[in-house]
């Protein structure tokens, strides 16, 4: 499993540009769709073209079925924006992008994934409540995460707008293997191994 978990990927990936030059990324920015500000889609967007990348959106919420699992299967890279987690957890259980995102990372390819495409990968997102609205027609009955990983990644720690949400939830869900990362930091997983790369 090899994932690069950030909450800002501009202010990142340049940490892994090697990885990302010459390889064909899944672009998919269905968390931010009901956002109000979208400006990290637009800067993400800009520094991969900038490393070399080649890019093709893909907004699960409203590709077929078939048209998510070529352009996956096409893909090197998977990367996810930021936006509501809640949102994107939806539509990655319900459309069935959850087990074919796994099918992928199972042959070894790299996911990226910026805020809420960072917290979706714990085993569950309930934490991430104070900094995410749930959206009112969200349709799954718990708030069961992608399971990748054994731990609970808290984006944008201490940082605005978002720095007494984070306070809080690290108070609230102490009992829970959280890993706050601030929007200069990311947490490379690889296999076994996690490392957090950035700066403090």
């Amino acid at each position: 499993m090899k994932l690069f978990l950030c909450s800002h990927f501009s202010n990142v990936g340049s940490l892994i540009k090697e990885e990302l030059n010459n390889k064909r990324v899944a672009f998919i920015p269905t968390a931010s769709l009901h956002e109000g500000y979208t400006g990290y889609v637009r800067s993400a967007r800009k520094l991969f073209k900038k490393l070399g990348s080649q890019i093709t959106e893909l907004d699960i919420s409203t590709a077929t079925y078939s048209t998510t699992k070529e352009v996956l299967e096409n893909s090197d890279i998977i990367y996810f924006t930021g936006g509501n987690s809640f949102f994107l957890i939806d539509q990655l259980r319900k459309t069935g992008t959850d087990k074919l995102l796994k099918q992928e990372l199972a042959k070894g390819k790299l996911m990226i994934g910026e805020s809420a495409g960072a917290i979706v990968c714990a085993p569950t997102i309930t934490y991430i409540e104070q900094m995410d609205k749930k959206p009112k027609n969200y349709s799954q009955e718990d708030d069961a995460g992608l399971n990748l990983i054994d731990f609970y990644v808290l984006p944008h720690y201490l940082t605005m707008p978002y720095r007494k949400a984070s306070k809080k939830i690290t108070a609230d869900f102490s009992d829970l293997n959280l890993c706050p990362i601030n929007n200069h930091q990311a947490i490379v997983v690889d296999g076994k191994d996690i490392t957090i790369v950035g700066k403090e």
